[in-house]
């Protein structure tokens, strides 16, 4: 049994860094005018978006994008705010 819930796990975890790795390709440089960059792109689309099943996660993720950059953790902001928009369907 603990190993069907320690595989399990492990699957899952490897299904959220398959999600995160995907996203990564955002074409913005991880820097502070990446983040901005990233932070105009997922405003826009959150805003022409506001029906989307997906608005409320996708709010919530560039919230914590934002937190990242303005720790100076811009590749983990930049690669959050790239995940938004993917959440809304964008690019």
């Amino acid at each position: 049994m603990r190993f069907g819930k320690t595989a399990f796990t492990a699957a899952a975890l490897c299904v959220a860094l398959t999600g995160t790795a995907l996203a990564q390709d955002s074409g913005e440089p991880a820097s502070s005018v990446g983040c901005l960059h990233m932070q105009k792109k997922v405003s826009a689309a959150l805003d022409a978006n506001q029906t989307s099943a997906n608005v409320a996660d996708a709010r919530a993720q560039a919230r914590g994008a934002q937190g990242f950059c303005a720790h100076g953790m811009y590749k983990q902001g930049v690669d959050g705010y790239a995940a938004a928009l993917q959440m809304l369907g964008a690019s």
